[in-house]
């Protein structure tokens, strides 16, 4: 085999380690993730995952901004935050797996006295200039702080799909009309993005 075909195997080999890697964290968390499992499942050695990746942390770190990158392409901000909202509704519904990953990283890494790595908060800055470009525009209300807008904003995108399932339940019992979540999420982004009078 020749060196190059050597290293495309190789790439991906760690690319399938990384896919892998998504689902078992999606599943199981950080605590829970097992790197055995990962290197079982991609068909590649415990060995060489800690060579490429350092630990089951580090794993994490990278499985992360994959799905950052994803959300970023899929779901571009714009100056229309609202559109964007409901956007990133709409994918998340559409790839729970995403969501999940994000959720895991809230829990496994709130307080934790490290910092993040610069790739990771990279994405959250270029966010947070475009809500700063949205309120100079007049496009959103110059009350809020961006960063506490854009946090609030993507609360409401993942709002119903991280509602309790009692809640859900409950709601589908009642005998009020059925609304589309897509539309609640809207008017709901609306309400917070629209200046005040």
């Amino acid at each position: 085999m020749t060196s190059r075909a050597a290293q495309a195997r190789g790439l991906e080999t760690r690319q399938r380690v990384v896919q892998v890697a998504m689902a078992e964290f999606a599943l199981h968390g950080v605590d829970g993730a097992r790197v055995n499992r990962i290197a079982a499942q991609a068909k590649a050695s415990k060995e060489r995952i800690y060579a490429w990746f350092g630990d089951k942390d580090a794993l994490f770190d990278e499985v992360m901004q994959v799905g950052l990158e994803e959300l970023s392409r899929v779901v571009p901000i714009t100056t229309d935050l609202v559109d964007y909202t409901v956007r990133l509704h709409d994918t998340f519904a559409a790839r729970p797996d995403l969501q999940r990953i994000a959720v895991w990283a809230w829990l496994h890494e709130h307080g934790q006295a490290g910092p993040l790595p610069e790739r990771r908060l990279k994405a959250y800055r270029h966010k947070i200039e475009v809500v700063r470009q949205a309120q100079a525009a007049g496009l959103a209300d110059p009350a809020w702080q961006p960063h506490h807008l854009l946090a609030t904003l993507i609360s409401v995108a993942t709002s119903w799909l991280m509602a309790p399932v009692d809640l859900h339940q409950v709601a589908a019992n009642e005998d009020s009309p059925v609304v589309d979540p897509r539309t609640e999420v809207r008017r709901a982004a609306e309400r917070l993005v629209c200046p005040g009078p």
